[in-house]
């Protein structure tokens, strides 16, 4: 009795994912004998026994039919996957024709293959990141794919890229071409024909690194940079995404970027701030420059000025002034105020005077014309806001005019309204000036030239004289002209003398000639002064000692007890003087006789 029994030597199943997509190729279903001689066939082909009795091939076999399984023998199928036995009861040793004992069956094996392959695949040499359902690979990406039949073994393996036909997969696949849905589609088919339903895979292969840009925030001019001001750093990429922002300022190790970067902490002057970004699948930005202060050409370095010095302002008083115990100026006076800056450049100047009313300059300005002390607050700002330290300029108005007196020394004398001197009489003149101080005196007589005044001085002429002057104090405030009117009187009185009788004649002696007179005779002199008039007579008789004369109209010799005796020459000094101290002198000489 012959009976077929069949066996299964193992299954394995794995399915990573079904595709409907791409067409797959079409795998005839067949039997394979590999080079070991085992027989296998696709499990769901049907199965027809012959019978021969021969060994030629060509000679005609007959087909076997069962009586007992009729309605399973032909086409009968095999039911076990994997080994699959033909069996004939009791082996019969070819040679004797006789049942080998032990008792053993003969036994054809048919391998039956009904399983497709199973594949799978590794996605190597790249980073990944998995993000939003897609998986993102960077650069270096191959995959390899494999597979595994249990039965028949392995054909081949075939794969599709983004819908492509499928094409027989030889090595790893280089995926090195950017690709924002990448879809892989691969199977296997073993060699009876099974074919396993397509694997598919969706990835993105990101090989194009972020773009990062910058942006200035706050005060700025161009490429200058207030202190205040910020930058802020931003990068964008199609697709993975971007995991890193990373900066230096100025060669210095890199930073990764967390939020906006003030510029404050760094000091005044040039810098170059550089900068790149990094995806998820670690592509890196390359560094280039940039343009601009937002940066527009992408990430890479920016250069710029860091104006942190506010601007130096300087005054200047512009007209009248004098430093003394303050810094003295006139109502005339102008301040200015410049200002420099190191780079920015100024923007403007403010001021106030005396802490009220902020102005913005524009021109040289005056002080309010108010005597005293006056104070002048002052700053600039340059062009990216920087502002100087405010600095007081305190000046000292003087509006008041200095003030000057004019003093008369002696010989002076007072009458009719009329102040007399003569040309020895000194002239001061006194200034004063409380604020600046004086500056010069000037003085003008009866019009002329002017002199300055550098201490007392005489007017020599006779005459009504008029004097003028000024003072001018040191911030040029100049005083009104004042006026004195004086009289000089310059000349001495004039002496008259005159005897009570004639000459009774004349005499020559020692080479002069007398006129003579009784010795009875009177001698009177007297002095007369046009303008002062006289203060004093005083005489002296032969050398004798001065005498003031008594009476200012006659003098009798006799009266001062001088006899005039007979045969004797006589000389009198007569001296008059006014009230200025004007002097005159005269000399009488005379004889008398018996």
């Amino acid at each position: 009795m012959k009976k077929l029994t069949l066996f299964v030597l193992f299954a394995f199943v794995f399915v990573l994912f079904k595709s409907y997509g791409q067409e797959q190729i079409k795998h005839e279903k067949r039997t394979y004998i590999p080079a070991n001689g085992n027989l296998y066939i696709q499990k769901s082909l049907p199965i027809y026994l012959w019978l021969t009795t021969s060994n030629n091939p060509n000679d005609k076999p007959i087909q076997l039919k069962s009586k007992v399984s009729a309605k399973y023998s032909n086409p009968m199928f095999f039911d076990t996957e994997g080994l699959n036995r033909i069996s004939h009861d009791y082996a019969v040793d070819p040679a004797t024709g006789k049942t080998v004992y032990p008792l053993q069956d003969v036994i054809f094996e048919v391998y039956a293959d009904g399983m497709a392959p199973v594949s799978g695949s590794s996605f190597d040499n790249a980073p990944r990141y998995y993000a939003n359902g897609k998986i993102y690979y960077g650069k270096g990406l191959t995959i390899p794919l494999r597979s595994f039949d249990a039965v028949s073994g392995v054909e081949k393996i075939y794969y599709s890229i983004d819908g492509e036909a499928y094409k027989e997969y030889s090595s790893s696949l280089n995926m090195n071409t950017e690709n924002a849905n990448c879809t892989l589609r691969y199977y296997a088919a073993d060699n009876v024909g099974n074919a396993e339903v397509p694997l598919v895979r969706n990835f993105v292969v990101d090989l194009t690194p972020p773009v990062s840009k910058h942006v200035i925030n706050g005060i700025f001019l161009n490429d200058i940079l207030a202190p205040g001001a910020s930058i802020t750093l931003s990068a964008t990429d199609n697709l993975a995404g971007v995991n890193s922002i990373y900066y230096h300022f100025d060669g210095n190790y890199d930073r990764t970027y967390t939020g906006v970067i003030p510029v404050a902490y760094l000091p005044d002057g040039q810098h170059t701030i550089t900068y790149n970004s990094k995806d998820n699948v670690n592509n890196i930005e390359g560094k280039k420059p940039s343009s601009g202060i937002d940066g527009s050409t992408g990430g890479g370095t920016y250069s710029f000025y860091l104006d942190k010095i506010p601007p130096v302002v300087e005054y200047a008083i512009q007209g009248d002034q004098f430093i003394g115990m303050y810094k003295f100026i006139s109502p005339r006076t102008k301040i200015n105020l410049t200002a420099t800056d190191n780079h920015a450049g100024v923007e403007t100047i403010n001021y106030l005077i005396d802490n009220t009313g902020a102005t913005v300059f524009s021109n040289a300005f005056l002080i309010p014309d108010q005597n005293g002390l006056h104070s002048v607050n002052y700053t600039g700002t340059d062009k990216v806001k920087n502002r100087s330290y405010p600095k007081i300029l305190t000046v000292y108005m003087d509006n008041v005019l200095p003030a000057t007196m004019i003093t008369y020394g002696y010989p002076q004398f007072f009458d009719r309204d009329t102040l007399f001197i003569n040309k020895t009489t000194k002239v001061t003149l006194s200034p004063s000036d409380f604020q600046s101080g004086v500056q010069k005196t000037e003085y003008e007589i009866d019009g002329g030239s002017t002199v300055q005044y550098s201490g007392n001085f005489t007017i020599p002429d006779q005459g009504y004289r008029t004097i003028t002057w000024k003072a001018t104090d040191r911030v040029n405030n100049v005083e009104n002209t004042k006026t004195s009117k004086v009289f000089i009187d310059n000349t001495p009185p004039v002496i008259y003398n005159h005897f009570s009788v004639e000459a009774v004649g004349t005499k020559d002696l020692n080479g002069k000639k007398y006129n003579i007179y009784p010795n009875y005779t009177r001698f009177y002199i007297a002095a007369t002064d046009d303008h002062v008039g006289t203060a004093q007579i005083s005489f002296s008789i032969n050398g004798g000692p001065m005498t003031d004369y008594s009476s200012p109209y006659s003098l009798d010799i006799s009266e001062l007890n001088y006899f005039l005796k007979k045969n004797v020459a006589y000389n009198v000094r007569i001296v008059a003087k006014d009230k200025l101290g004007n002097v005159s002198e005269k000399i009488i000489e005379f004889y008398v006789g018996k």
